[in-house]
């Protein structure tokens, strides 16, 4: 077990996150362990990476460890130890009083990367809102989300929202029937491309296909309430999160996606909201899904400033490589080397020390009143 002081030690600069991959329901794997810089990529489950997470990551038909899910990170005499260790041993320095009174030891975020490997893909879904399961799963909250595009494969889809309104007991027939061909036949169809982000409110029913590698910042649940179960390792009762399915299917939306909040909404064009020296940060979701999570992207091409005062945050480098550069000295960042910004840290620089353009996404909690 770590001391306090070994865990004090890494309030002093970055924390790099370790590897927090785990076996999932569905197959992948391939893209999401060539970005971490894993040797020789491959599909094999391990679909799902859990970057900055303090959630518990219960699989359907999987073993589930007390510890799954939670991020991890490496101590200066190599011990790996959960990150919440120190959020709890050092809720001010890290988490911020506000922030700790209201979510406890906890990140309040959950940011992950999953792959969508050949011949696979995520049953078609819906995630709950807030007041949903607060109300029928005895917690505060729901998932809201947003895709950011880090790799795809040829072919890439993904189904979002429907076309026009469904009858829920007609969508009841298609589940029963197993029937995915009409319920995917149903729904908008997208071709995400690298870099595009998708925020997705809940209630909206999709699905992802093969070929997607995506950055998600949502909130810190995992509740996915699961329309598909044939060629899964569960059943159809393990799909509702422990609820009926009546009471499932009251999460989700059946009425009609329109096609201007389609493709103005929920497909982003990120907003430049600063620039200096040839590097720019931009939102990538809108100012309402604060009160989930936020998201802004860093293309740096020298330097850019990150001021003192914006909380804590976790820096998932997408492009390129540079260095942190701030009191700490100078802490180097690429692709696989995530990092937690303690909010006892004071402002920093990221400086591109790459060829190419240093892409960095940052991700904060949800913003308090």
């Amino acid at each position: 077990m770590a001391s306090k002081d070994e865990l004090k030690q890494l309030l002093q600069g970055p924390i790099y996150l370790a590897p927090n991959t785990y076996l999932h329901f569905y197959n992948g794997g391939k893209l999401r362990a060539k970005f971490m810089g894993e040797p020789d990529p491959k599909d094999d489950f391990n679909s799902e990476e859990w970057i900055f997470s303090t959630n518990r990551a219960v699989t359907p038909g999987r073993e589930n460890p007390p510890d799954k899910g939670f991020s991890k990170v490496k101590l200066p005499s190599g011990e790996i130890v959960l990150l919440q260790d120190i959020l709890k041993e050092f809720p001010d320095e890290t988490l911020g009083q506000k922030h700790f009174e209201k979510f406890g030891p906890n990140l309040g975020v959950l940011l992950k990367i999953f792959d969508v490997g050949d011949d696979a893909h995520i049953p078609v879904h819906w995630h709950p809102s807030p007041a949903f399961s607060q109300k029928h799963l005895n917690n505060p909250f729901g998932k809201n989300e947003a895709w950011i595009v880090i790799d795809t494969r040829p072919g890439a889809k993904a189904w979002v929202g429907f076309k026009e309104d469904i009858d829920v007991n007609e969508f009841k027939k298609w589940m029963e029937a197993q029937d995915v061909e009409t319920m995917r036949k149903h729904m908008h169809v997208l071709e995400p491309k690298p870099r595009d982000v998708i925020y997705l409110t809940d209630g909206w029913v999709h699905s992802l296909g093969a070929g997607l590698c995506i950055l998600e910042p949502q909130e810190p649940t995992d509740w996915n309430i699961l329309a598909e179960w044939e060629g899964y390792p569960y059943e159809k009762e393990d799909g509702a999160c422990g609820l009926d399915w009546d009471t499932a299917l009251e999460a989700a939306r059946f009425e009609a996606m329109p096609e201007d909040y389609l493709e103005n909404y929920v497909k982003r064009t990120p907003k430049v909201i600063r620039e200096q020296d040839g590097s720019v940060e931009e939102a990538l979701v809108p100012d309402e899904a604060k009160k989930y999570f936020y998201a802004t992207r860093f293309i740096v091409g020298g330097e850019i400033d990150v001021p003192d005062g914006r909380g804590f945050h976790c820096l998932v480098p997408t492009q390129g490589k540079g260095i942190l550069r701030g009191p700490f000295g100078d802490a180097p960042i690429s692709k696989s080397k995530s990092v937690f910004i303690p909010r006892c840290l004071p402002g920093y620089k990221i400086v591109n020390t790459g060829a190419d353009k240093l892409e960095i996404v940052c991700c904060f909690p949800p913003e308090l009143g």
